[in-house]
């Protein structure tokens, strides 16, 4: 590894400048006849511990050749650690070079298992389910309040049909006037206000009553769900109490001369951002309201049915035998580094982090599941890094042979 990127690579090294902890370290090294390396004057040099005193360190580098110049980068590796510091060296004569005791050393901890890097290895994955309730409870009581759904979004490759009849079951069993839009491309132009907290803000609309002006304007007991008390509040301060209620009781007016009761608005979202919308309502007809309790089932259903939406569209792009591979940076027998292009899965896979892959081994796919525990971005194309938890019987075995038969060590 050249100087400038081995600097580099610990310039956010873990720091130990304990003197004695340092000396032991160096006492290991000598007890155990560990190679350590000194980079000086563009030359790497590898030698031995020979002699630890309190304010100096000697070491035998048997082709070492001095020059004027003092300063001198080591490294070495110890406990599972790389060790890296920068020495002042006070001479140098046959051979052995006594450099000044550390004052601190930094350390980067080594991979378990070392990583092999290819260049024509790729793979299919597809996103994992991964609970989106608060706790275990309020997933466990979706589940047994819709099994079927539940059940359809756990499979690799939900039916998007399926998914959409349960949904209007649960739409038409609450109110037979709805509207559901979707905007593939870019939302309409002519969004009213209502429809604009949905696109813009993406919030859960609900007036429960549209004969009570509180419920234009005082906050929702859940948080799930929103009406106009944000905007009423900020006029109310601006422009005082009868210029922020006459414009609400406008609006509340204008929703009564359509006869409405209540009415419910919430997004339909694909890799987070709006597509779509649902709009449910009442009538004065009807007498009945949409409750705040069915607003936010409903509420989940559509994230599920997002989720959903997301998940197909990965699998048609990602994870199908005629779509994209993905490009392997480097593998490990503990995880590995993936490449994509598409910045909207990047972000979406910050939240949805559990992956099911399928990587191409002699003539055979390992299928291997993993968590995404790293992300970065260079140059246009974005990666991360994924940590095995799961494969099939036999899978990491032949994961195991391949690595070992590419195998080929560096030391950094």
């Amino acid at each position: 590894m050249k100087l400038d990127k081995l600097i580099e690579e610990f310039s956010s090294g873990i720091i130990e400048d304990d003197y004695y902890r340092i000396g032991n370290i160096f006492y290991f090294l000598k007890a155990k006849r560990s190679f350590v390396k000194i980079h000086f004057s563009d030359a790497e040099y590898s030698g031995r511990v020979y002699r630890i005193d309190e304010d100096a360190i000697s070491i035998v580098f048997p082709e070492f050749e001095d020059r004027p110049e003092r300063r001198a980068v080591f490294t070495f590796e110890a406990l599972n650690r790389f060790y890296y510091c920068q020495v002042l060296i006070q001479r140098a004569e046959k051979g052995t070079v006594r450099i000044q005791f550390p004052k601190e050393l930094k350390h980067l901890i080594r991979r378990l298992y070392p990583r092999v890097t290819f260049d024509d290895l790729f793979m299919r994955f597809i996103i994992m389910y991964s609970p989106i309730f608060a706790n275990k409870e309020e997933e466990r009581s979706f589940e047994n309040r819709f099994p079927y759904f539940y059940k359809e979004i756990q499979e690799d490759n939900p039916s998007l049909r399926v998914l959409y009849q349960l949904l209007m079951e649960e739409i038409k069993s609450i109110t037979p006037e709805f509207d559901l839009k979707l905007h593939y491309k870019s939302p309409p132009l002519d969004l009213n206000r209502s429809q604009k907290k949905v696109f813009n803000d993406k919030e859960n609309f609900l007036i429960e009553d549209v004969s009570k002006l509180e419920s234009y304007i005082e906050p929702h007991a859940m948080d799930i769900l929103q009406n106009y008390s944000n905007e009423y509040t900020d006029i109310l301060n601006e422009e005082g109490k009868s210029t922020a209620r006459k414009i609400f009781q406008d609006i509340q007016k204008e929703d009564l001369q359509n006869f409405l009761q209540s009415y419910f608005l919430s997004p339909i979202t694909m890799f987070d951002s709006v597509i779509g919308y649902l709009r449910m309502e009442t009538n004065i007809f009807d007498k009945f309201s949409i409750s705040a309790k069915q607003a936010s089932e409903i509420v989940r259903i559509l994230e599920i049915f997002s989720y959903a939406i997301t998940k197909i569209r990965i699998r048609n792009s990602h994870f199908d035998p005629s779509s994209i591979r993905t490009r392997v940076v480097n593998i490990s027998m503990s995880g590995l580094l993936m490449e994509i292009s598409d910045e909207f899965l990047f972000e979406y896979l910050k939240k949805n982090r559990r992956v099911k892959m399928h990587i191409p081994i002699y003539g055979e796919e390992l299928e291997i599941y993993g968590e995404i525990n790293r992300f970065f971005s260079s140059e246009g194309s974005y990666y991360m890094g994924v940590l095995f938890f799961k494969s099939r019987p036999g899978d990491i075995t032949h994961l195991e042979q391949f690595l070992y038969e590419n195998m080929h060590y560096q030391f950094f």
